[in-house]
C-alpha cells in the first residue's frame, strides 16, 4: 500500500493578490509618521542636554532632517525657534554656529510657512542679540585657534540666517530696520580687519536689506566710498573666485543704493559695468569642461581638491548669473509707471483720425554716453549673446545628470541662459541698434533665437522659464526693428514663422503666449511699412491667427493682448482691404460679449493684464466704429 501525502492545512488568505492593501499603506504611513515624531522629540530633548556632544549632534541632525521640506515645515511648526532659539546666545561658539545653521536650513527648506512660524516664535530677538555681540572689538584674526574659527563660523551662520529670513519675509525686514542691523553690518565692510569671507556674507545680506528699503539704503549709503574701494580689490591666484564673487555682490549693492540723480551716478555705473564685464568674460564653456572632468564623483571618495575645484567653478557661475541680473535690472523700466501713463493714452472718438492711427514710432530710453562707451569698450553685448547660447552638449548632460551636484550645475547653466535673454530684453530699448551690431545682425539673432529655442521646446516642453525669457528677447528685438522701420523681411515665408505661431496655443504659460502675440504684431507692422506684394500672404496669415487666438483663448489677459495687437495692426489705413478679406469687423463684433464675460469672470485674477484689459475694454467698440467707417465703401 502506497504512502499517502499528508495534506497540509493552509491559512486563509486575506489578500489573495499578494499586493499591499490600502489599509497596509495607511498603517505603514502612520508608523513612519510616528517614527518621525519620535525622532524629532528625541532631537528636541537632546538639544537641551548638558552634554556638549549630544547637543551639537542633535542640532546637526535637525539641520539634516530639514532637507525634507515637509519635515522642515513640521519642525518649524513644533516651535523649534522657542526650543533652540535661546542657543543662539549660548556661551559656546560652536553651539551658536550650529544653531544658526540648523535654523537657516529649516527656514530655506520649509518655505513660507517655516519663515512665518520662526518669526511668530520670535526668532529675531535672540538672533539680533547674537549679532550685536560682535559689535564691540571683535576681530577674527587667524584661523589656527579653534575658538576663533568657531566664533567666525557663528557670525557667518547668523548673518546667513538673517539674510534668508529677510529675503523671504517682510516682518524680518521690519525688525532688521528697527534694530538698525544694516548700520551694524556696514562695520564688517572693512576687509583688512575681518577678511573676505565675513565681508562677503555681510555684503550679500546688505544687498537683500537694501532692496527697495529706504531705511537700510540711507545707512548703507554712508559707506559708499568703502564699497567703491572694494571694487578695486585685486585678486591673487588663491582667492580669484572669492574676490570676483565679492565684487559682483558689491556691484549689486551699489546699484541698489544709487540713483540717477546722484552726482557720481555715471562714475559708479562705469565702475560697476567694468566689474560685471570682468565676471562675464570668463568662458563658461571652459567652466563646463572643468566640471565634467571632476563630476560625477562619490562624495566619500572625492578628494578635497576636487571638491574645492567644483565649488570654485560653481561660485563663478553664480557670479555670472548675478551679473546678468544686475545688468537686466539696470535697464528695467517701471511697468507700473508705464501702465499709469498708458491709461491717459486711451483712444477718444475724436482722436481716431488718420494722423493718430498712422503713428507707430516708439520713444526709447537711452543710457548716458559715458556708459554706452563702457558697454562698447567692454564688449558687454557680445558677451551676453554668448551667455544666451546653449553650451551643454549631449555628452556633458549625460555626465552631469548622474548625481545631485551635477544636476545642480545643469540648472546653473540653464539659469544663466534665462538671465542672458532677460538681460537682452531689458537692454534693447536702452541702447542704439548699432550697439547690437546693426539691423541685419539683430535680425539674424532673432532668427537664431527662434530656431534654437522653439526647437528645444519641441524636445523639452517643460522649458517654460527659458521659453519665456527667449520669447521676451525676440519680442524686444522686433519692437526695436519696428521702431526704425527696418526693411529686413524680404525673403520671409509663412513656413519660416509657423513653428513660432504653432507654439502659442501649445504653451501653458500666459506670458509666453503674450510675448508671441506682441512679437507677431510687430512683425506685421514692419511688413506693412514696406509695401511688398509677397508680404501680403504673411500679413493675412498672421492676422488670421491673431483673430483665431482672440476667439479661442481662455484667459482674458491674453485675449485682450491679441485684440490689442489687431487694433495696432489695423489702425493702419493700408490695412482696409485686408480687414475686409479676413472679415475683421464682424469677427471682432462677435467677440465683444465673450470678452466682457471673461473680464467679469476673471476680474480678481487678471493680475499683470489689468492695464491692457482696461485699454481694450475702452477702445474695442470705438475702433470697430472707426474701421467700419473706413471700409464701408470697400465691401
Amino acid at each position: 500500500m502506497g504512502k499517502q501525502k499528508r495534506s497540509r492545512q493552509k491559512p486563509h488568505k486575506t489578500n489573495p493578490t499578494g499586493l499591499p492593501s490600502v489599509k497596509d499603506f495607511e498603517e505603514a504611513e502612520e508608523l513612519v509618521e510616528s517614527e518621525k515624531d519620535k525622532t524629532l522629540q528625541n532631537m528636541f530633548d537632546d538639544v537641551q542636554s548638558l552634554n556638549l556632544e549630544e547637543k551639537l549632534s542633535a542640532l546637526q541632525t535637525l539641520g539634516s532632517m530639514s532637507y525634507d521640506s515637509s519635515m522642515a515645515q513640521q519642525i518649524a511648526k513644533d516651535g523649534v525657534a522657542r526650543i533652540i532659539g535661546p542657543l543662539l546666545v549660548d556661551c559656546n561658539a560652536a553651539i551658536r554656529a550650529n544653531t544658526a545653521s540648523a535654523l537657516k536650513d529649516i527656514a530655506k527648506n520649509g518655505g513660507e510657512s517655516a519663515y512665518t512660524d520662526l518669526l511668530k516664535d520670535d526668532i529675531m530677538t535672540p538672533l539680533t542679540a547674537l549679532m550685536k555681540q560682535y559689535y564691540s572689538d571683535w576681530q577674527p584674526k587667524g584661523c589656527k585657534n579653534k575658538d576663533i574659527r568657531d566664533e567666525k563660523e557663528a557670525f557667518i551662520q547668523a548673518v546667513g540666517l538673517l539674510w534668508t529670513l529677510c529675503a523671504n519675509n517682510e516682518s524680518a525686514v521690519k525688525c532688521a530696520n528697527q534694530e538698525d542691523l544694516a548700520s551694524f553690518l556696514t562695520k564688517f565692510l572693512d576687509i583688512d580687519t575681518y577678511g573676505i569671507q565675513i565681508t562677503s556674507i555681510s555684503v550679500q545680506c546688505l544687498v537683500c536689506l537694501s532692496d527697495e528699503n529706504i531705511t537700510a539704503i540711507t545707512e548703507i549709503k554712508r559707506n559708499e566710498s568703502v564699497l567703491l574701494g572694494l571694487l578695486d580689490l585685486k585678486a591673487n591666484d588663491k582667492n580669484t573666485t572669492k574676490v570676483l564673487s565679492l565684487k559682483t555682490s558689491v556691484a549689486e549693492l551699489l546699484i541698489n543704493i544709487s540713483s540717477p540723480t546722484d552726482s557720481n551716478w555715471t562714475h559708479v555705473l562705469s565702475k560697476v559695468l567694468t566689474v560685471l564685464s570682468a565676471v562675464l568674460v570668463i568662458d563658461h564653456e571652459q567652466i563646463l569642461s572643468s566640471l565634467t572632468s571632476v563630476l560625477p564623483h562619490e562624495n566619500n571618495a572625492a578628494t578635497s581638491e576636487k571638491k574645492k575645484k567644483v565649488q570654485e567653478n560653481r561660485t563663478i557661475l553664480e557670479a555670472q548669473e548675478q551679473a546678468l541680473q544686475i545688468l537686466a535690472n539696470l535697464c528695467f523700466e517701471d511697468e507700473d509707471a508705464i501702465d499709469s501713463d498708458s491709461e491717459t493714452m486711451e483712444m477718444e472718438p475724436d482722436c481716431l483720425d488718420d494722423d493718430s492711427m498712422d503713428d507707430n514710432l516708439k520713444i526709447t530710453s537711452t543710457l548716458p554716453v559715458e556708459l554706452v562707451e563702457v558697454i562698447n569698450s567692454c564688449n558687454i553685448i557680445d558677451i551676453i549673446w554668448k551667455k544666451s547660447g546653449s553650451v551643454v552638449d549631449k555628452d556633458s548632460r549625460e555626465i552631469l545628470e548622474q548625481n545631485t551636484e551635477g544636476r545642480a550645475v545643469l540648472k546653473q547653466f540653464y539659469d544663466i541662459r534665462c538671465a542672458a535673454y532677460l538681460c537682452l530684453n531689458n537692454l534693447l530699448p536702452s541702447l542704439d541698434i548699432d550697439a547690437f551690431g546693426g539691423i541685419d545682425n539683430l535680425y539674424r539673432k532673432w532668427l537664431d533665437i527662434g530656431t534654437i529655442v522653439f526647437k528645444e521646446r519641441d524636445k523639452n516642453p517643460d522649458n517654460i522659464q527659458l521659453l519665456e525669457a527667449a520669447s521676451a528677447a525676440m519680442r524686444a528685438i522686433l519692437e526695436q526693428l519696428a521702431t526704425v522701420r527696418a526693411n529686413i523681411f524680404k525673403v520671409l515665408t509663412v513656413s519660416d514663422i509657423q513653428p513660432m505661431l504653432y507654439a502659442e496655443p501649445q504653451c501653458s504659460n500666459a506670458s509666453i503666449r503674450v510675448n508671441i502675440i506682441r512679437m507677431f504684431c510687430n512683425l506685421v507692422q514692419i511688413l506693412l511699412n514696406h509695401e511688398i506684394a509677397e508680404n501680403y500672404e504673411i500679413i493675412k496669415y498672421v492676422s488670421t491667427v491673431l483673430l483665431d487666438i482672440s476667439t479661442t483663448e481662455t484667459q482674458a489677459w491674453v485675449m485682450a493682448e491679441s485684440i490689442d495687437a489687431l487694433i495696432d495692426i489695423f489702425a493702419e489705413d493700408a490695412t482696409d482691404q485686408l480687414a475686409v478679406d479676413i472679415k475683421l469687423i464682424p469677427r471682432l463684433q462677435s467677440l465683444i460679449p465673450q470678452f466682457k464675460s471673461k473680464v467679469r469672470q476673471q476680474k480678481k485674477s487678471s493680475g499683470d493684464g489689468k492695464s491692457v484689459i482696461s485699454t481694450v475694454n475702452t477702445n474695442l467698440t470705438r475702433f470697430i466704429k472707426y474701421k467700419e467707417k473706413r471700409i464701408r465703401n470697400l465691401v
